[in-house]
């Protein structure tokens, strides 16, 4: 494919055919004699394209078509526009790569800019919806202690199981003495009657597995990638785009480039904190509460969830 760099913009040609048929074009020019105005496009083909010059016409896949002081254009490799034009060329290379990327940024950021209507729809509908980020947000900020609401025996349970980073819900409990005796003799401790006798061991029962566990994972809190994603549709509506400076428009489309990653990872935030909060899923969690309090605390948090 063919860049072309002109007033118009960026111009992306297809074929090498339009290229020879460009006035001026021509495919031999002797370096000694000429005098390079301007990189005008870049190109990349799996046929390999004759070098311009006439000291070359050596077949490469990658080049820039340049403009002479007298008017012909013609194609060269990156080598030979080094070795014949030196510092001239590696400037105006860069200068014609650095604009193709500022007019790439810019039909970008376009794009994304028709997209904001419907972007901004959905981010608003996920984050203010019924069960949306901020009723998610609110309840698994209880869940992990982070409001003051739930029970402290709850809130325990559900940071280990976020600590042992698979959503298991553990109830520990000593051994009973067959348990004790089975270990023992596993671990062929003989002669050692009293650490038999009066060691006691504790037994960990899997009693639960919280469904939609990744909303509860460090990391994923809805705050945080709302805070991403919003920022930067601000800024986009907002903006000027062929006015920004190379730092913002470096900047916008790097922020650009994270954003439908960014919603995918929203989307699958809410997808996790809705099956997370569902009644029957909370509802394990109520082994875990120690007094008639806490029970009563835990069964109005329940009470709010959806079936």
């Amino acid at each position: 494919m063919i860049t072309l760099n002109s007033e118009r913009g960026l111009v992306r040609i297809m074929s090498w055919d339009d290229i020879e048929s460009v006035p001026g074009f021509t495919s031999d020019i002797d370096p000694k004699t000429v005098k390079l105005k301007e990189i005008i496009g870049s190109y990349t083909f799996d046929a390999l394209i004759p070098c311009g010059l006439s000291t070359c016409h050596q077949p490469h896949g990658n080049g820039f078509l340049v403009a002479a002081a007298d008017g012909r254009v013609t194609n060269i490799g990156r080598i030979c526009g080094k070795k014949h034009f030196n510092v001239e060329f590696t400037h105006m290379s860069r200068i014609f790569l650095a604009a193709v990327r500022a007019q790439q940024s810019r039909e970008f950021l376009g794009e994304l800019k028709n997209r904001l209507p419907g972007i901004s729809a959905e981010v608003a509908t996920i984050k203010n919806g019924q069960h949306g980020a901020a009723w998610i947000n609110a309840r698994v900020n209880q869940l992990t202690g982070s409001s003051a609401a739930l029970p402290t025996s709850i809130v325990n349970a559900v940071r280990q199981a976020v600590r042992r980073g698979d959503g298991t819900l553990i109830i520990e409990r000593a051994a009973t003495k067959k348990e004790r005796e089975e270990r023992f003799a596993a671990m062929d401790v003989k002669g050692l009657e009293h650490l038999r006798r009066n060691v006691p061991f504790v037994v960990e029962d899997r009693v639960g597995q919280l469904d939609g566990f990744p909303a509860l994972a460090p990391g994923n809190g809805l705050r945080e990638v709302l805070g991403t994603i919003e920022p930067f549709l601000t800024a986009l509506k907002e903006a000027d785009i062929e006015s920004l400076s190379d730092k913002q428009l470096r900047e916008l489309t790097k922020a650009g480039g994270e954003l439908d990653a960014n919603l995918e990872r929203l989307r699958s935030i809410i997808t996790a904190g809705r099956r997370l909060l569902k009644r029957r899923n909370i509802q394990q969690l109520t082994r875990f509460a120690t007094s008639s309090t806490d029970n009563r605390l835990f069964v109005a948090f329940l009470r709010d969830l959806p079936n």
